[in-house]
């Protein structure tokens, strides 16, 4: 998942490289600029993921612990979607 936060913040310098190069900027402003977006990017990234793994981990938590009493005995199974198999 790191390499994949990685790629798309070298992504974003690249374009925004080539964004500010036209513009006529030096550079140093350019690459500086660049780089300051690619930090944006990867921290935006890193946030929208521990967000979404944090979610997930509750929702998760949230169906394990809620099979009412005296109900099924798997009563969190029967939520699940079932995988085939197929041979």
């Amino acid at each position: 998942m790191n390499k994949i936060i990685f790629q798309i913040g070298m992504l974003g310098f690249c374009v925004s490289a080539v964004l500010f190069g036209t513009q006529g900027m030096s550079l140093m402003e350019t690459v500086a600029r660049a780089f300051i977006v690619f930090i944006v990017v990867v921290c935006a990234i890193a946030v929208v993921m521990l967000m979404s793994s944090l979610i997930m981990s509750r929702e998760k938590a949230a169906a394990d612990g809620a099979a009412p009493a005296g109900g099924p005995a798997d009563a969190a199974a029967a939520r699940r979607p079932t995988v085939q198999s197929s041979k």
